[in-house]
């Protein structure tokens, strides 16, 4: 694989949104420029928009004074939007997804073997676009490599906690800071020190970024039970269906313990299961731990002592908590 190189026209600082505008546009010219064998799965990818919440996370504290950011960071973001990708690509093969981000899953329109290859591949291209920037920013290349093995472990210990009625909440908490919160982590860490943290500011504005990742995919189990599938943009239920464990579900059940006897292989327990989650109140008291994690982010912003950075993290948070808030004020 071919070492990935930046247009030397690029100036060394710009602004964020012109730094997305040039990853968006490098993952595209990535996609265009695959092996013929790959070429038709990574166009029909590279349609799928996705939000980019890592990509602002990295760039928001990337920031500097000026209100602008290293050229690096393209590469650095680039990367991390590849492998989380390759994540979503192997993650809809296992929960037999049809859809994602509105378009039909990898999967669904090829093959579970050409999604798996698929995902591997835009691992590798991840890799490659982090040698890229591997002399200058070491200690990012190795981050990475750990947030990769933490991601991993995360999906497995939620796969071996399906259809476990027992988990407890702390045992969620673990796998989600794995499966979610470590690229939160590495996405904040990486833009920190590509923005000229040294290693223990990089790793409080890591910090943040893991936080960050944990409300992220609390709201993000929540939408199962407050969005239909054309809002969310994703297949709804499908994670109760396969017996993923989530956070409403828990607090639902220290409510009602007898529901721990509920079979969720069946699709009728499944309506009944959501009925009951939102009866009981699981998503609002799943939000309580959103808040406090909420409190915890705002109270490290305001020690970061640069207020371009504070106000666009804070702008991230402030986006997930109007979530939260707007999930909260829907009645039972």
């Amino acid at each position: 694989m071919t070492r990935i190189i930046l247009d030397e026209q690029i100036p060394k600082k710009i602004t964020i949104s012109a730094a997305r505008d040039f990853s968006a546009a490098l993952i595209h010219k990535l996609f265009a420029n695959t092996p013929k064998p790959i070429r038709p799965i990574t166009e029909h990818l590279a349609k799928a928009q996705g939000k980019g919440v890592r990509t602002a996370v990295l760039l928001a504290a990337a920031l500097d004074e000026s209100e602008q950011v290293p050229k690096d960071t393209i590469l650095a973001a680039t990367a991390i939007e590849l492998f989380h990708m390759a994540t979503l690509v192997h993650d809809d093969v296992i929960d037999e997804a049809d859809s994602r981000r509105g378009i039909a899953s990898i999967h669904a329109k090829f093959s579970k073997k050409e999604a798996i290859i698929c995902g591997d591949y835009l691992f590798c291209v991840a890799t490659s676009t982090v040698s890229s920037i591997y002399e200058p920013y070491k200690g990012f290349a190795m981050k990475f490599s750990t947030a990769v093995e933490r991601v991993c472990l995360g999906e497995l210990r939620q796969y071996a906690n399906n259809y476990n009625m027992n988990m407890n909440i702390q045992e969620y908490l673990r796998i989600i800071h794995g499966k979610t919160a470590a690229l939160f982590f590495i996405s904040a860490y990486a833009g920190a020190l590509i923005g000229g943290a040294d290693e223990q500011q990089a790793k409080k504005i890591g910090r943040i970024g893991t936080f960050l990742g944990m409300i992220f995919q609390i709201l993000d189990d929540c939408k199962d039970y407050m969005l239909d599938e054309s809002q969310a943009l994703k297949p709804t239920k499908t994670d109760i269906a396969q017996g993923v464990m989530n956070l409403p579900m828990l607090m639902a059940l220290i409510k009602e313990p007898t529901l721990r006897i509920a079979n969720p292989k069946d699709l009728l327990t499944i309506d009944q299961l959501v009925n009951e989650v939102y009866r009981l109140n699981g998503v609002k008291d799943a939000i309580i731990i959103v808040e406090k994690y909420a409190k915890k982010i705002h109270k490290m912003i305001d020690t970061l002592g640069n207020i371009p950075k504070q106000a666009a993290l804070q702008a991230l948070l402030d986006s997930q908590i109007q979530l939260a808030e707007s999930f909260k004020q829907q009645k039972n």
